[in-house]
């Protein structure tokens, strides 16, 4: 029971904070005449970062050892994709000095490595010692 709310608030906790670093904490460039890289990225986490907290959400109400594991695989590759988004697929401005490379990107590069290792942390903990409540 403490490890499904542990984990479970974690990873609704982490889903926030990504919808929020660039909209919010970390806002990416001010991007109201010219839609750029970093505009689209940060489509992308709001809607990642939504998708990670209903999932920590769901993650709460399964009982079901395999179940969990499930939740918490995907929950590994979401800490992916908000990784991947900026660096590689999508991107962020081309200026190193700009707003979402210094403050946006290191944010959700944190973020993302947290996720993803409490995560992974969790599947190998209930692989071994995980029990169906």
């Amino acid at each position: 029971m403490k490890n499904r709310i542990t984990i479970a608030l974690l990873f609704i906790l982490t889903g926030l904070l990504i919808t929020l670093a660039p909209t919010v904490l970390f806002k990416v460039c001010s991007t109201e005449k010219m839609k750029m890289a970093c505009y689209y990225t940060r489509g992308a986490e709001i809607g990642l970062g939504i998708l990670i907290a209903a999932l920590g959400a769901v993650y709460f109400f399964f009982e079901n050892k395999g179940t969990r594991i499930g939740i918490s695989i995907a929950q590994f590759l979401n800490a992916v994709l908000v990784l991947v988004y900026p660096l590689k697929l999508i991107g962020l401005c081309k200026n190193s000095e700009m707003d979402c490379r210094v403050k946006t990107l290191p944010a959700l590069i944190v973020l993302a490595v947290v996720l993803g290792g409490t995560a992974a942390a969790n599947v190998i903990y209930l692989a071994k010692f995980g029990k169906t409540e």
